[in-house]
């Protein structure tokens, strides 16, 4: 009766350790745990509950020691290795964490959580397609997790793929309507499509679903001060500095649309106190000198710029808040060489503002950028602006929508830090004019800057033709034809075939409008003689002939360039229909 009595109270013991631990209660469970290893040294599962409590009382250095004891004496218990991984990953050991999930998975090659975990892992050692294969098979074994799919949205959208971002968030939603993380990464996702409407309507249910997750309405508010709303801003991070009242990068963000408000004594208390709980908040200090670069304090500019760079010797606009300091201080050799490193370095524009390009050339910027930070070399410093010229060619040419005025702001800088990086390349010129010309849409203002950037490619160039045609085409929107006919000739002689084509039309309505036939005349006499095999050369001619009112020899003209080019091309319709005008048989 005794012993009976002896093994149920040992049983009950166990049951209560457990039910302190499912309850919540870490530090009763590791009192109850540590009493029953006393007891039993050699009992496996003592260790295991132990090594659990102590991962929920943030103590993974003794987790891992219990978790270690456990594998030493159930070497293939594939649940320890897995809770030690989660440990190691706590304490920052990524590779021992990788080879406890590898083993486990190996053990127990069925766990979705397995893999789930080890995505977790891959993706933060930036390894996002082992995270993504991982990611899948957990998904495989798994296709009810709503949580697996809101994570594997987190690396498409890291990877710009924000297609599939929204539609494993979808998915989630469709699993668990209330999974809040869903609806914040789908706005996130939604944000870098330009989508601001879905993407409020998302923050905002992840907020209702989760009023008390502060980066929640820290992310919102975040969104809204990006977009010009910084009295919404203002009110979201509030509700985030309720949560928590020291989050420093809530009081950073609260203060720089303050700033942005022009509110200058509540950013610096903003910032001051953000400063004063963590002092190492690099990011603080490059906003805090932004600020003080508004308010004229140049030095304390540089200073805190400074101390941004001494924590994150990457940050590019530390580096052009300094060089803007050190050149209203009359440093203009500092200030060059910070605007060189902020040029190498590269746009670095907010989260959530950056424009979609394709995962491989993000890959190439910043593999570039790697190289030439620790080696200055001139074809680094080429194979870097290659890749900024592809990225801001990307932004430009992006198919799923047209860039709007943000991102072709985006597009220019990388188009500008490529020119800078390789001046002699006359096509990162013209292609920074081109962004300039259509970011004028949105600002007239970026015309002129158009303007200087194709003179720059031209004196890169001179012979530049498709610079010629934009300039050309550009002073003729802007009815300054005295200087677009001449750019427009040069872009016909040093590129007949293209241009030719392309602006005879608008030339010949330039010379019309200037008075200037014979000139037009004579110009596309000239190029016809010395180009025969572009009769679009030959249309100018007989079109600007009919101007100065010589019906008979534009006919000539016209007739010839039917004989000579075959039906359907549109150099012999356009002149078929030009004879059959001129003859009166139009209809």
């Amino acid at each position: 009766m005794f012993l009976v009595c002896r093994v149920a109270g040992a049983a009950d013991a166990w049951q209560t350790a457990l039910g302190l631990l499912s309850g919540g209660k870490a530090r009763e469970a590791a009192v109850a745990y540590e009493k029953l290893i006393r007891q039993n040294p050699a009992e496996a599962r003592g260790y295991m509950g132990r090594g659990r409590a102590r991962l929920l009382l943030e103590d993974p250095e003794g987790a891992i020691a219990d978790f270690t004891r456990v594998i030493d004496l159930t070497p293939k218990d594939s649940t320890a290795l897995n809770n030690r991984a989660v440990a190691y990953n706590k304490v920052g050991k990524r590779d021992l964490a990788l080879a406890d999930y590898t083993r486990a998975i190996e053990l127990n090659p069925q766990s979705a959580t397995f893999y789930f975990n080890r995505a977790f892992t891959w993706n933060l050692v930036n390894e996002p397609e082992k995270a993504l294969a991982d990611y899948g098979k957990a998904i495989e074994l798994d296709p009810k997790s709503d949580n697996f799919y809101v994570d594997r949205a987190e690396v498409f959208r890291g990877r710009g793929e924000y297609e599939k971002a929204v539609a494993d968030c979808d998915k989630a939603i469709e699993l668990n309507a209330k999974n809040a993380f869903a609806y914040f990464n789908r706005a996130s996702a939604y944000n870098q499509f330009g989508e601001n409407e879905r993407a409020l309507a998302d923050y905002d249910k992840a907020v209702e679903l989760a009023p008390k997750v502060a980066k929640f309405h820290n992310n919102r508010g975040f969104f809204l001060m990006n977009r010009g709303d910084n009295e919404g801003a203002i009110a979201s991070f509030d509700k985030a500095l309720e949560l928590i009242p020291n989050g420093t990068v809530y009081l950073g963000n609260r203060g720089q649309a303050w700033l942005n408000l022009g509110q200058q004594g509540k950013a610096m208390a903003d910032f001051d106190r953000a400063l004063q709980i963590n002092p190492q908040h690099a990011k603080v200090f490059r906003n805090r000198a932004g600020a003080w670069l508004a308010a004229g304090e140049y030095q304390k500019a540089i200073d805190d710029a400074t101390k941004c760079l001494d924590l994150i010797p990457t940050e590019a606009r530390a580096f052009l808040f300094r060089a803007a300091a050190r050149e209203a201080l009359g440093d203009s050799v500092g200030a060059k060489q910070d605007m060189e490193r902020a040029t190498i370095l590269g746009p670095q524009p907010p989260m959530g503002v950056a424009a979609w390009v394709p995962w491989e050339i993000q890959q190439r910027d910043e593999a570039a950028t790697k190289a030439l930070l620790e080696n200055a070399t001139q074809d680094n410093r080429t194979k870097l602006a290659s890749a900024r010229h592809d990225h801001a060619f990307a932004i430009l040419d992006n198919e799923r929508r047209e860039p709007d005025q943000p991102a072709l702001e985006e597009a220019v800088a990388y188009a500008r830090s490529a020119a800078i990086l390789e001046p002699e390349n006359v096509s990162h010129w013209f292609l920074t004019g081109v962004l300039f010309r259509e970011l004028g849409a949105f600002d007239e203002r970026a015309l002129v800057m158009a303007e200087k950037m194709f003179t720059q490619a031209l004196e890169v160039d001179q012979e530049h033709a498709a610079t010629w045609l934009e300039l050309g085409l550009m002073l003729a929107e802007q009815d300054r034809p005295i200087e677009a006919i001449p750019a427009l000739e040069h872009a016909v002689e040093y590129d007949p075939a293209r241009a030719g084509s392309e602006v005879i039309g608008r030339l010949c309505a330039l010379y019309a409008a200037s008075d200037e036939g014979f000139r037009g005349v004579d110009f596309f006499q000239e190029q016809y003689a010395a180009n025969p095999e572009v009769s679009a050369l030959g249309v100018g001619r007989a079109l600007m002939l009919d101007c100065l009112g010589d019906r008979e020899a534009a006919l000539s003209q016209a007739q010839d360039i039917v004989l000579i080019e075959d039906a359907g091309t549109q150099e012999h319709d356009y002149a078929a229909k030009l004879v059959a005008e001129w003859k009166g048989d139009a209809p």
